[in-house]
């Protein structure tokens, strides 16, 4: 397992069709974790994603030129539990990143930087263990 905080090199950076798959489980009284896509400076977040299990919301966002953007919240049903396995794939088309949550499809975040070989960096922070980060 990993220890967390994480943060991993993505040598060079995404591409479309490129996912990144991240296993973990929440601690037993878990309130949040996030996954952060940084720019390779680590001072961009390009994907902000940020489970807050307390309040069942799964908050997706950006941080750019020193702002946060506008918070998307939509969801069907909350897909993390405390103190649960779960598998989180992040995938990259041309216009979104796709995210699934122990298979089944969740959101799509339409991208709010274009160029995608920008993301240097994975972050995972919170109240997680890590098990295995991997890129496809």
């Amino acid at each position: 397992s990993q220890k967390v905080p994480f943060r991993g090199r993505l040598e060079k950076g995404l591409k479309v069709g490129r996912s990144i798959i991240i296993k973990g489980q929440t601690s037993p009284n878990a309130n949040s974790f996030s996954v952060n896509l940084r720019d390779a400076s680590g001072h961009d977040i390009i994907l902000h994603l940020n489970p807050r299990l307390a309040k069942r919301v799964f908050v997706r966002n950006s941080f750019l030129s020193e702002c946060w953007g506008a918070e998307e919240l939509d969801l069907e049903a909350f897909p993390f539990a405390a103190g649960e396995y779960f598998e989180m794939i992040v995938r990259s088309d041309a216009r979104h990143f796709r995210v699934a949550v122990n298979g089944s499809h969740q959101f799509d975040y339409k991208h709010r930087v274009q160029d995608l070989s920008a993301v240097g960096q994975l972050e995972v922070v919170g109240d997680v263990t890590l098990m295995d980060v991997r890129m496809l």
